[in-house]
């Protein structure tokens, strides 16, 4: 694989100008993005939060999805489902075809959903075509100066909400909480974790310029295989991709994996669910009352409640396996 495989600069110029003109287009998108309140929470650690009312009143009911190994379900919402128009573009990677569909209901400038071979209806269960894309894709574009574009992914019962193969592409300029984050190596191994004097844990996969094509693909197929570890012993979880933010040498992207104790089933839409948003340190809120009383200590708290004990079983994975 190598990071010269997707112009992706120019293919974001041609996203950014389709997904701003649909903005305009009725009946595309739920609602026209409109945060009209934004701020850092007072705190330690820069946790960030959006006013977005709009998210709450008017998105697409969430699904249920009971299994990190889910059927596809042809009956339920899927994005072989979707007007025309919101497929911005599809992209030849590799023998697959990656759709790249707006995010019905935004919580971001440019919110796009990565899916790869929607036709093939995968569910919601994240493989390595999608993560090569994805660290590709990202890849590219740092190394032709553009940091502000992140990548999610919520598996089923870390707040996935359509069983359907999909990651999601967000503009996000502010720093955040992860990108700050303190990191250290899990003994010799390329593996880091978030360093415990931090409030949250997290293991991180680091990806650098300087990498040859034969270790970026070694690197990813790491990371699948401990993705597909969590799945088969059933641990929820959530990723965010995100470019160095700090001044650095090197152009890095760093792989943000998030593991939880708790499989999140019912999704309160009148206040914040931890998903990969969150737990990078963004918290897009849309109730009023709600994101005003917003406190840094709780929603870490709310985060290391769903997370539990689960990062002691994780380390020893690395401990051991690698």
């Amino acid at each position: 694989m190598s990071t010269k495989t997707i112009e992706s600069k120019l293919l974001l110029n041609e996203l950014k100008e389709k997904w701003q003109q649909l903005q305009s287009v009725p009946n595309i998108f739920a609602y026209r993005l409109n945060v009209t309140e934004s701020k850092i929470l007072p705190g330690n650690y820069g946790f960030y939060s959006e006013f977005n009312p709009d998210r709450t009143a008017l998105r697409r009911a969430p699904q249920t999805i009971l299994s990190l190994d889910p059927a596809f379900d042809e009956e339920k919402f899927n994005f072989k489902k979707i007007k025309p128009e919101e497929c911005l573009m599809n992209v030849e990677y590799e023998g697959s075809k990656i759709s790249m569909i707006i995010n019905n209901s935004p919580l971001t400038r440019y919110h796009t959903l990565i899916c790869p071979d929607v036709h093939l209806g995968l569910p919601q269960r994240i493989c390595e075509k999608a993560l090569r894309f994805c660290v590709d894709f990202l890849m590219n574009l740092i190394e032709n100066g553009e940091s502000n574009f992140r990548i999610g992914y919520n598996s089923p019962g870390a707040l996935a909400s359509v069983n359907h193969l999909h990651l999601h592409l967000m503009f996000i300029e502010q720093e955040l909480y992860i990108d700050r984050a303190e990191l250290q190596f899990l003994s010799q191994s390329e593996v880091l974790r978030i360093s415990p004097n931090m409030p949250t844990d997290a293991v991180c996969f680091q990806f650098k310029a300087e990498d040859t094509e034969a270790i970026i693909l070694k690197k990813v197929l790491k990371l699948n295989a401990f993705l597909q570890w969590l799945c088969t012993n059933n641990m929820p979880h959530n990723l965010f991709l995100t470019p160095e933010r700090i001044p650095s040498k090197e152009n890095i992207l760093k792989v943000f994996v998030f593991v939880r104790q708790e499989y999140c089933i019912v999704k309160n839409l009148n206040t914040y669910n931890i998903g990969f948003c969150e737990l990078a340190g963004y918290v897009p809120v849309g109730a009023k009352q709600l994101y005003d009383q917003l406190q840094e200590e709780d929603i870490i708290q709310t985060i290391n409640t769903e997370t539990g004990n689960v990062f002691c079983q994780i380390y020893n994975y690395f401990l051991n396996v690698i």
